[in-house]
């Protein structure tokens, strides 16, 4: 089933991304003067050179614990000027790597390999974010040590309130992060019991997790409310989501410590059931002119939470276009209803509110989303990363499904088909750091954090402006010692009044030599700050900003301005210590 498959990719694809973010001890930083080599800059280069500007990088990868070289490990280098290719290489027997005729610019250094956790350069210790790798003309780097440790685990099993194995349940590791200013759950890692109700997480990064169990909504099969026995006036329960070690309250869970490469057995789980309610309603199909058979429905949970959430899921089977959707949990949602016609997704969505009652009489019509037309304008001479200019629209509350995006031509005009309403976030793609998006209008209304909201019909012109003028903050940062501190966070601060508008943070860590370099910032009040012992994203939380505003450095920015700030290191302060 095609719905089901692009549930699969699109919760794998956040799944495996989060896998990702798991840290580990990278090469270290050398010990270097706080300026830099002769000819070097702390900005990316372009990703082409001639063979005398290429770089060679070089090390070897081992076991923490005894220095045993490891094997089949995987190098990788990430430009931040160029996406598009992917440097890489595995180690050999002996646990050496070389990269060679690698371009000028800045980078991204990890290591990976089965079993252990991934380690970036420049990392201290685990959830570090690591050091920005900075490669000048024909710099040959031979001297890298990469220490792995071994990842973590975490094992148990899952039962039903009768004591029953529950197989082909999701559990999930997730661990606290900052997301837009506030605190939430991203999942670190997952797996399926089996028929024993077993599960082992693995590939953990020591740390702090939250584990949960939930069934598989389209697995289970409900009968409709008007043949089964219950009465209309006795509530239904099921099955939802637990945390370890059985409740359906996260700010209740018990919290699971793990070292590295240790494994933590008997984390089982009692899965609890709720009062859930069904949804009714009726699916129309304009593009057949027919009720909606074979429509696909989900039910999702409406909010910015990084894990992955299905509230329900079903389909509209019935030859009227009636549809009911069993075992739903109180709190709000998007029903989502979804149907393809040889390549091209028809949908129709509504926000609805379940509290403690069935939903009936939803209708969703199916049909031939918006045409929006727009264009860009340019402040400044247009500025791109690559080839071509992208608009995007994500769906602002449905963080996993994908949306629309359209090419911006010559003319810098473009169009998006087939837009159906709901909340979007609109996002320019290749243009290059230096720009920022000044404003964004949808017809009358002016974008509040670069989110438009799309109507019946559509009608609207979308125009983007975009500044090519972006200031620019580079410098220095040194320890308490006066050394440079590598893989710092560094973070552009907008004034107490904008910083309700997250594009206007500016973050990056600094690189081998304590550089760091910021690009694209809008004009305005800015404090910089360079932080050790903090979390990427928390800056964005009010409470923690509070008592660090004495610790920044001001500045204040005009377009193209180019200002140099040399900072000190300063531990991160929290209201609630």
């Amino acid at each position: 089933m095609r719905g089901c498959r692009r549930w699969q990719t699109a919760a794998s694809g956040a799944l495996l991304s989060a896998l990702l973010s798991g840290t580990g001890l990278g090469a270290q930083a050398p010990a270097a003067p706080a300026t830099l080599p002769a000819g070097q800059t702390a900005s990316a280069q372009g990703a082409t050179g001639s063979k005398e500007e290429t770089c060679r990088v070089s090390g070897t990868v081992v076991k923490m614990a005894d220095g045993t070289p490891l094997k089949n490990a995987t190098v990788q280098l990430s430009a931040e000027a160029d996406r598009e290719h992917t440097i890489a290489t595995k180690t050999t027997a002996d646990g050496r790597f070389a990269l060679k005729n690698v371009p000028v610019g800045r980078y991204e250094l990890t290591v990976s390999r089965n079993g252990y956790v991934t380690a970036k350069y420049g990392q201290k210790k685990p959830r570090d974010p690591g050091a920005a790798f900075t490669l000048a003309a024909g710099e040959d780097r031979h001297d890298l040590m990469f220490n792995l440790i071994p990842a973590a685990v975490i094992a148990g099993r899952v039962f039903d309130e009768d004591g029953e194995p529950a197989q082909r349940t999701v559990v999930m590791a997730s661990r606290e992060v900052y997301s837009e200013g506030r605190r939430t759950l991203s999942t670190g890692g997952w797996a399926q019991t089996d028929d024993l109700g077993q599960f082992r997480l693995f590939g953990l990064a020591p740390g702090r997790y939250y584990v949960s169990a939930a069934e598989l909504g389209w697995e289970k099969v409900y009968g409709d409310r008007e043949f089964n026995a219950t009465p209309r006036q006795e509530t239904e329960r099921a099955y939802t989501k637990t945390y370890y070690p059985g409740t359906t309250d996260p700010g209740k869970a018990s919290v699971i410590s793990v070292k590295e490469g240790e494994e933590v057995p008997g984390t089982d789980i009692t899965l609890k059931q709720v009062a859930v309610f069904r949804i009714r309603g009726k699916v129309f199909n304009q593009v057949t002119r027919k009720p909606g058979r074979e429509v696909e429905l989900d039910l999702i949970p409406r909010g910015k939470g990084l894990e992955w959430e299905n509230g329900s899921r079903g389909g509209v089977k019935k030859p009227d276009g009636s549809f009911e959707i069993a075992n739903v949990v109180p709190g709000p949602y998007v029903l989502l209803a979804y149907w393809s016609d040889e390549g091209t997704y028809y949908t129709a969505q509504e926000k609805v509110d379940i509290a403690e009652t069935d939903l009936d009489g939803i209708t969703l019509t199916l049909g031939g989303g918006a045409t929006i037309s727009g264009r860009v304008r340019w402040e400044g001479r247009p500025s791109l990363e690559g080839d071509e200019l992208q608009v995007f629209l994500e769906p602002a509350m449905m963080r996993f499904w994908s949306g629309t995006s359209a090419r911006v031509q010559a003319n810098q005009q473009f169009t998006l088909k087939n837009v159906n309403e709901g909340d979007y976030r609109v996002i320019a793609g290749g243009i290059s750091k230096d720009c920022y998006l000044k404003e964004i209008r949808y017809g009358d209304t002016r974008a509040n954090d670069n989110t438009i909201t799309v109507s019946k019909g559509g009608g609207a012109s979308l125009e983007i402006t975009i500044s090519s003028l972006g200031a620019r903050v580079e410098g220095g940062v040194v320890n308490q010692d006066g050394l440079p501190a590598a893989g710092i966070w560094v973070v552009a601060v907008p004034d107490e009044a904008r910083r309700g508008d997250s594009r206007l943070f500016k973050s990056q860590t600094t690189d081998q030599y304590g550089k760091y370099d910021l690009h694209g910032l809008a004009p305005g009040s800015y404090k910089i700050f360079a932080w050790t012992g903090i979390e990427q994203g928390e800056w964005e939380d009010s409470e923690f900003l509070k008592p660090q505003e004495s610790s920044g450095e001001s500045v204040e920015l005009q377009d193209e301005n180019i200002k140099t700030v040399n900072l000190k290191l300063i531990e991160a302060k929290r209201a609630r210590e």
